[in-house]
């Protein structure tokens, strides 16, 4: 019999995104073959909705067909598809699920790529006021579309996730081109004024 053995796993997921999880393995002690009590960390988690959170790349093959792949590394114009898999570990159907998703700085949302979609989904920049896609502001009295790279959050009313049920969510973003400051001018040296004198 082996040991119990709680392992933490980071998941890196670039641009300001991770999820630690921890993972309960084995479960039973060599001495006496007694069972071993869960950690609290293992036990709060088998009654709980997980949730796991990854990203991948987004490619088109030769034929032109999309593909995801690993997104080790990013450059400015790549589209990333964030995933957000909640798991009902809670023995019983749960109901009011909400899930919640960043957008980081440096990735701009791509519109109407939020599944599930429709009536399902708001979205936020960072004031965090939640509204249907797409988002309007008031500038001088009049109504503007606010930028996609603006958009921070998004969110899903999920409603009932059943006993060992699993669900998902997914968008995506574009890594921006950053753009770096323009150096500052320096002053520019102004030219001796030349003042004409009239003969008195």
């Amino acid at each position: 019999m082996s040991p119990a053995v709680r392992l933490t796993v980071r998941l890196g997921l670039g641009l300001g995104l991770g999820v630690a999880l921890t993972l309960g393995l084995g479960g039973l002690a060599a001495a006496q073959g007694t069972q071993v009590a869960p950690t609290p960390t293992e036990a709060a988690q088998k009654k709980t909705v997980a949730v796991v959170l990854t990203q991948a790349k987004v490619v088109k093959d030769a034929q032109g067909k999309e593909q995801l792949v690993a997104a080790d590394s990013v450059k400015p114009g790549d589209v990333l598809e964030y995933t957000a898999t909640y798991t009902n570990h809670t023995g019983k159907s749960v109901t009011g699920l909400v899930a919640n998703l960043p957008i980081p700085e440096g990735l701009e949302y791509l519109p109407k790529t939020a599944k599930p979609g429709a009536t399902l989904v708001k979205v936020a920049t960072k004031d965090g006021a939640f509204a249907a896609e797409p988002l309007a502001r008031t500038v001088n009295g009049k109504s503007e579309p606010v930028p996609y790279n603006e958009y921070r959050s998004l969110r899903w009313t999920l409603g009932q996730l059943p006993a060992n049920g699993v669900t998902a969510v997914t968008a995506r973003a574009k890594v921006e081109v950053v753009v770096p400051p323009a150096p500052v001018a320096a002053a520019a040296t102004a030219a001796p004024l030349k003042v004409a004198r009239t003969a008195p």
